[in-house]
């Protein structure tokens, strides 16, 4: 049977934390897990996947716009008309839409609660 075409995959993963050097630290010595530290986003970024599978993601420390949480983020065509359609199912938006870098993004929190990052490619990269 040929491979399904998958459309809005599970694209990347992120632990918004109240502490991210010490939450860092801790999923490191638990899973082994090495990270890049990039000082000017205040971000940890883990390589968490290898040829047989798997997402990569990272850690910061929340800034208060939204709650300490771990969110997975979902890859999809269209930033703003993915916010209507959660917007229509009785999702709320906790962040409306913003640029960083080659990527629009944006975060919804689903009816019971658990946030979800929406990311929509920019421009054309290679995969």
């Amino acid at each position: 049977m040929d491979k399904m075409k998958r459309k809005n995959v599970i694209y990347y993963w992120e632990i918004n934390a109240q502490n991210a050097p010490e939450l860092a630290k801790f999923y490191t010595d638990v899973f082994d897990w090495e990270y890049e530290y990039e000082e000017r986003n205040d971000f940890f970024s883990f390589s968490t996947s290898d040829d047989k599978g798997g997402i990569d993601g990272g850690i910061f420390t929340g800034k208060g716009k939204i709650r300490p949480h771990r969110a997975l983020y979902v890859l999809v065509d269209n930033v703003d008309n993915t916010i209507e359609r959660v917007k229509q199912a009785g999702g709320t938006i906790l962040q409306d839409p913003f640029e960083a870098g080659k990527v629009k993004l944006a975060f919804f929190e689903d009816p019971e609660g658990h946030v979800t990052g929406i990311v929509e490619k920019l421009e054309k990269q290679e995969e």
